[in-house]
């Protein structure tokens, strides 16, 4: 997977600043939990069955009790954990920008100076032919970077992730 090389980095900072943890499944439950609530409601209050609302707090309550339970279990099946930053208490963020090759000298640059204006600043493309991996805290103390090229269908890292600790 693309993210391993950012995660593993995030991983290694001392103290525990950045662990891995799995997405807590109370959101999903607790909308579960709504759409249920949503269809009860419907079955007992709602006189008019044939009617429009009877019928919209049906399909919302359908479709949150699924997304729910769906969402709920999927994370508890699942080995798949996120980085979680710990003095923010939230889980950080990733974003993927796409750039044409031409654009590789000056987005390594960008990277090597921490110039978030000067990623901003170039033209990013559809077509994923050198990937700006950017994964960072809520409140920007963390950032790492990873410029990636696509090559023999694969993705190769280009030089190192670039680690940014600010504070």
């Amino acid at each position: 997977m693309i993210l391993e090389d950012i995660s593993r980095t995030l991983y290694a900072l001392p103290s525990g600043v950045v662990v891995e943890r799995r997405q807590p499944v109370c959101r999903p439950v607790l909308i579960a939990v709504v759409g249920a609530v949503l269809l009860v409601v419907n079955f007992l209050l709602v006189d008019d069955k044939s009617g429009a609302m009877g019928m919209s707090l049906m399909v919302a309550g359908i479709a949150m009790l699924l997304y729910g339970v769906i969402v709920a279990i999927t994370r508890l099946t699942s080995d798949k954990r996120e980085p979680y930053h710990t003095p923010t208490k939230r889980y950080m963020h990733t974003k993927e920008r796409y750039y044409d090759r031409e654009h590789l000298v000056a987005l390594q640059k960008a990277v090597a100076r921490d110039d978030s204006a000067g990623i901003e600043a170039l033209p990013a493309g559809n077509v994923a032919a050198i990937t700006l991996i950017e994964c960072y805290s809520h409140d920007r103390s963390i950032v790492a970077y990873a410029i990636y090229e696509y090559v023999n269908f694969d993705y190769m890292l280009i030089g190192e992730v670039k680690l940014i600790v600010r504070g």
